[in-house]
């Protein structure tokens, strides 16, 4: 009786955490590679036309931060800041050529690995971003290297150095 208590328990968590961050928020990062200079790969998105590619890992979180800005969830509660203002126009002008969004996709939530890159890929983790404050984001990854279940990260440079500690033969 205790198990099922635990496993509804478990459940109820999920489908709570799914609520308060959406599906936008979901993204694979099939990662094909890495060099010396970190993995590489694609993130995929049900709301996004196609995979966006990344070289490293920082990249990777740069292009995570982003997906959410164009998806619009989660929110970020502060706003970046610049050196100064021409870094932050070619910010702003590179952030307006975003790939196209389809927030009115009919998700699919029978398979979640519906994208090729994810299938060619070496690792898969899924990311949830649950929130973005501190200028940062905060959310857990899940994969066959967690053995499926959810390691929490606090911020971007604690999730950098999960995927940097990631060895793929």
């Amino acid at each position: 009786m205790k198990q099922n208590e635990d496993s509804s328990q478990d459940i109820d968590k999920y489908l709570e955490d799914m609520a308060a961050s959406g599906w936008f928020s979901i993204m694979l990062i099939c990662m094909q590679g890495k060099t010396q200079d970190g993995v590489h790969g694609h993130i995929c998105s049900y709301y996004l036309k196609d995979p966006v590619p990344f070289t490293g890992t920082g990249d990777m979180v740069l292009k995570m931060d982003e997906i959410c800005n164009w998806l619009g969830a989660p929110q970020r509660t502060t706003d970046p800041r610049f050196m100064n203002k021409e870094m932050k126009k070619r910010y702003e002008s590179a952030v307006a050529a975003h790939p196209q969004g389809l927030k009115d996709r009919l998700l699919e939530r029978s398979s979640l690995v519906p994208f090729p890159e994810a299938r060619k890929a070496k690792e898969v983790l899924i990311a949830t971003i649950k929130y973005r404050q501190n200028s940062t984001m905060q959310g857990s990854i899940r994969g066959r290297l967690t053995n499926s279940v959810d390691v929490n990260f606090r911020s971007a440079l604690e999730l950098m150095r999960m995927v940097q500690m990631i060895e793929i033969v």
